[in-house]
């Protein structure tokens, strides 16, 4: 089941739970309105309804968690099959602090793709690549092609920082390194720091490149489509 976010949510019934919800429907991948008729409690616990999507008018399963008092848990909205659209990146709320303008960018960028205007998409893509390398290089750099900047950012950016972060809290008079000294004083929060820590060194040194290789893999491999008015007469 996929997570339906809050702001989807378009309309309630009175008891809270979702009356429609809009999302890009799995069925007929356009954008649609799906309504609610009734929801079924099941349990206390949790609330069922199909909703149909108002295009192709499939219907889709959502789920919806209740808290003790029978009302809907924010953020506790699931449905099945699992939207057609792309979901926005993790980490994103990183981006909006770095620059709101190029969250925009990002956030426009998705949704054109879901309403599959893919040249829009893509020219917001490269819209989004370009201010990124502007954001982060020197003033004078700002002014290059965008094949310029991208190489250039490796000289701009110490992007060796993160694995020496890294090292500095598991050396022995680090935050974590201290506490190997004596697993008993290793809590929870400790505990889920450190899982916390090798999921973002794993994802930075093998998850990382591994998507990459295979994405370059799939971009070379790719048919090249057909300019406009290049086809044989």
């Amino acid at each position: 089941m996929q997570v339906v976010h809050d702001s989807q949510v378009q309309s309630r019934f009175s008891n809270t739970f979702p009356r429609t919800v809009e999302m890009i429907c799995p069925h007929c991948l356009k954008e649609a309105l799906f309504e609610a008729r009734s929801w079924q409690e099941h349990g206390r616990q949790v609330s069922a309804s199909e909703l149909l999507c108002s295009r192709c008018e499939e219907a889709v399963l959502f789920v919806q968690l209740l808290d003790r008092d029978g009302v809907s848990k924010a953020g506790a909205l699931y449905c099945h099959p699992r939207s057609g659209g792309r979901e926005t990146m993790a980490g994103v709320g990183h981006l909006q602090a770095l620059s709101g303008p190029l969250a925009r960018t990002y956030d426009s960028a998705v949704k054109l793709y879901n309403r599959a205007e893919w040249g829009a998409a893509a020219l917001t893509v490269r819209h989004l690549l370009e201010g990124l390398a502007a954001r982060l290089i020197a003033d004078d750099k700002r002014e290059l092609p965008l094949i310029r900047q991208l190489e250039a950012l490796p000289h701009e950016m110490d992007l060796a920082r993160p694995l020496q972060d890294i090292a500095q809290l598991l050396a022995p008079a680090g935050t974590f390194g201290r506490q190997f000294e004596d697993e008993a004083t290793i809590d929870k929060v400790t505990a889920e720091q450190l899982l916390e820590l090798v999921e973002q060194l794993i994802t930075y040194l093998v998850v990382l490149p591994g998507t990459m290789a295979e994405l370059k893999s799939r971009i070379a491999t790719a048919p090249v489509p057909l300019r406009r008015g290049s086809g044989t007469a």
